[in-house]
């Protein structure tokens, strides 16, 4: 019984053809000259002895490179239901796809230990992230989106303060004074909205934290309300939070903007919703483009700024008199 057949090898290939390893080398990889008759006696070889041509990963590590950025989304699930989410993801895979670059997504708990060109972390500004100092000790290019600014990384966000301050406003002139507020965790974004909120409703009400989800925005605020408040106006930190909001109130009977006015943040399209939400747009493609171009300057080992992207006010029907 015979045993297992051997792979064949680009050296086999280069018998195979009658030319040198270099030569045959060459003609897969284009980077010298060599003649069309040549490269097809080659291509030929390859094609006869069923060697598919040059492990690219093997061929991106003997460059220091493995052509994978990783991105760190927090719970996959979010990555895929967020549309705001979607939106930078797919301004970030557009512009490292054109570099030839793949993107793999990481959990924020993932071991980060493969052999990455670049890493984002995408998780609004976390304080925290186990991974974080072992990436610069390595060496590994690595930008934060939204914060914290870490030494050693790029750092692109948006003017956080700004919106909320410029929502603030709106609501305001519009005769609110009893306002509240749903946040996200601890984090930069947090605490700069909040911030900018308070310039203009400096004892704003905090409902409490939850996740950029639906359900869990009608959960929390349902408690609140349960609770007793007076406020006629909500402010929250998402597009999808505040569709939650207006959902909850719509089930308890509450006429929105009539009753209460509901904003959020991040401009995204919500088809599913009857009305159109009052928020902070932020240029997402922009942001996500601006990310990918850092990533690519830090691979190539240029000094890269940090980036701070404006934003603006759209109002819709979910805001009226107070």
């Amino acid at each position: 019984m015979s045993g297992p057949t051997r792979a064949p090898t680009l050296a086999d290939v280069a018998t195979e053809a009658g030319v040198s390893l270099s030569t045959a080398s060459h003609a897969f990889s284009g980077t010298k000259p060599v003649s069309a008759a040549t490269r097809e006696r080659v291509l030929a070889a390859a094609a006869s002895l069923g060697w598919t041509g040059p492990n690219p990963l093997a061929r991106n590590l003997r460059r220091g490179r493995s052509g994978v950025v990783g991105i760190a989304v927090g719970r996959l699930s979010t990555a895929f239901r967020d549309p705001a989410a979607l939106a930078m993801l797919d301004a970030v895979s557009e512009v490292l796809d054109a570099a030839g670059l793949g993107l793999l997504l990481m959990p924020d708990d993932a071991e980060v230990g493969l052999p990455l060109d670049a890493v984002i972390y995408d998780i609004c500004g976390r304080e925290t992230w186990g991974a974080y100092a072992d990436l610069v000790a390595r060496d590994v290019p690595l930008v934060v989106v939204e914060g914290p600014a870490w030494p050693g990384t790029t750092f692109i966000d948006i003017d956080h303060r700004a919106g909320a301050a410029a929502l603030g406003r709106h609501l305001h002139d519009l005769g609110h004074r009893r306002v509240a507020t749903l946040t996200l965790e601890a984090s930069h974004p947090q605490r700069e909205r909040e911030a900018g909120l308070r310039e203009v409703f400096p004892e704003v009400e905090v409902i409490g934290a939850c996740a950029s989800d639906v359900a869990a925005a009608q959960e929390t605020v349902g408690s609140w309300w349960d609770g007793g408040s007076s406020a006629t106006a909500v402010v929250c930190q998402s597009d999808v939070q505040a569709a939650g909001v207006v959902v909850e109130a719509r089930r308890r009977g509450l006429d929105v903007p009539g009753d209460l006015s509901v904003a959020g943040f991040d401009g995204v399209v919500l088809p599913w919703l009857d009305v159109e939400l009052t928020t902070v747009v932020q240029p997402l493609a922009d942001k996500g483009r601006a990310t990918a171009r850092a990533v690519l300057a830090r691979i190539a080992g240029e000094d890269v700024e940090d980036v701070v992207l404006p934003v603006r006010l759209r109002t819709g029907g979910s805001t009226g008199p107070a």
